[in-house]
């Protein structure tokens, strides 16, 4: 008869999946947690302020919200979206509802991961709370395909500003599964298929990164190595997922170089990429500012899904 320690660690493991079976409506999404066992401490649990001094925006504990594609139009692929807000909020109806509720509608299975936000300095594991908890996402995901009605070769990240960061550091700094992994779902790969990016921050380096999310993440001064590893830029390779990048000209507060430099390294190591710049649309746009050119974005990354076989062909 099996110990009730080993009944408990099955239900954990299996706690998203038995939550994705209760029926839902749009005004109820499901929440799964990431870490069920995570205890937060009470200090997690309300506003408080950082390492260098700025009031956090609560998360409580990191949770995945589904917005499932309609069972009559789930096209298999599945996007796991980190809203943005500088590391220190997360902005999710403009950057994670509306965008989950547009890709349903081609087909896209949704899930917005309300991250740990960093404390201006990085944990003693030296792995960002973001990072972690979006690999896990990755991984909760994939170990749920079959349930879900998901591809697990098509799980991909999306990322509006700061969630950027977080989405192309899962891109440059994955890890694979490992099969003999006790806990089931390390025996996935924390890697995504694919990457959709807008107005990013995507470097760490003092010339080009955005101050705020900087700070936020690793603090006033981090050491070069640090703000170096944690740069995507610097750090992709010929494994690196392939991604498609938006933003304007015009962004007043992340530096365009962070979407040029990411694009000009993924191209240099033979990654398919496509970057879409607008002229006008300033920073934050979500799904686009009416009366620029940034209204497109969503379709032409719909194609751009679609060319890259993550989506099935457009229908005639």
């Amino acid at each position: 008869m099996p110990s009730l320690k080993r009944i408990l660690a099955v239900l954990i493991i299996a706690l998203p999946a038995m939550l994705l079976c209760r029926p839902t409506t749009a005004a109820t999404p499901l929440v799964i947690p990431v870490w069920p066992r995570l205890n937060i401490p009470l200090s997690q649990r309300h506003p408080k302020k950082n390492a260098i001094g700025v009031l956090l925006t609560p998360v409580r504990w990191p949770e995945l919200t589904c917005y499932p594609a309609a069972a009559d139009n789930n096209s298999g692929t599945a996007i796991i979206i980190c809203p943005g807000g500088g590391y220190v909020s997360e902005w999710v109806p403009p950057e994670g509802v509306a965008p989950s509720k547009w890709f349903n509608r081609i087909g896209v299975n949704c899930f917005i991961l309300r991250y740990r936000l960093p404390d201006g300095k990085l944990p003693p594991s030296g792995v960002p709370w973001p990072l972690q908890d979006v690999r896990r996402a990755i991984q909760i995901v994939r170990a749920h395909a079959k349930q879900w009605h998901i591809n697990p070769h098509r799980v991909g990240v999306m990322g509006f500003s700061a969630g950027g960061s977080v989405a192309s550091l899962a891109g440059v700094h994955w890890l694979p599964g490992n099969p003999d992994a006790a806990n089931k779902l390390n025996r996935f790969s924390t890697r995504p298929d694919f990457m959709v990016l807008c107005y990013p921050v995507i470097s760490m380096m003092p010339a080009i990164t955005h101050p705020g999310s900087h700070n936020a993440l690793l603090g006033l001064h981090p050491p070069l190595d640090v703000e170096q590893y944690f740069s995507s830029e610097l750090n992709v390779t010929s494994l690196t997922p392939p991604a498609f990048i938006c933003f304007a000209h015009d962004d007043p507060l992340v530096p365009t170089a962070n979407s040029i430099r990411f694009y000009k390294a993924l191209r240099r190591n033979g990654i398919p990429a496509e970057l879409r710049m607008f002229q006008r649309g300033g920073h934050g746009f979500g799904l686009g500012r009416p009366g620029t050119g940034t209204v497109k974005w969503p379709k032409e990354c719909e194609r751009w899904l679609r060319k890259m076989h993550f989506l099935p062909a457009a229908k005639r």
